[in-house]
């Protein structure tokens, strides 16, 4: 069974704005997602994929960078603004919950909400 992508509808209304205001940022880090999807898919557990752009947060939330990667025509990206998917995988449905999408300067707030969102997934699942 293939892993299952949720964005929550602040993930949505984030998305939109980097891929608008922000695209390059936007474009790299859902480079990255995807790496991390596919080595999701042929592994065990999410845990044991490890890239240096996966970073561990509280909770069992784990943060994507725009950090790597070259471009499609196979150049090197330009200096990128620090930028952090948060995403939160629950292990027995096989669905990666993307959760939300900021900055340097709004990773504590990020963070809460992220804190948020799977605290009430693991209370409407029982876990």
């Amino acid at each position: 069974m293939n892993w299952q992508l949720e964005p929550t509808e602040q993930f949505e209304r984030d998305a939109k704005r980097y891929a608008k205001k922000q695209p390059g940022e936007y474009l790299a880090v859902m480079e990255n997602l995807e790496k991390y999807v596919i080595a999701i898919e042929s592994s065990s557990h999410p845990r044991l994929v490890q890239f240096g752009f996966l970073h561990e947060e509280p909770k069992g939330i784990r943060a994507i960078d725009q950090s790597g990667g070259t471009l499609a025509s196979g150049g090197k990206r330009g200096k990128l603004n620090q930028t952090r998917l948060y995403t939160y995988a629950a292990l027995e449905l096989r669905v990666l919950h993307l959760l939300c999408l900021g900055s340097k300067t709004t990773q504590a707030k990020d963070i809460r909400h992220a804190e948020s969102v799977v605290d009430a997934l693991r209370k409407e699942s029982g876990v």
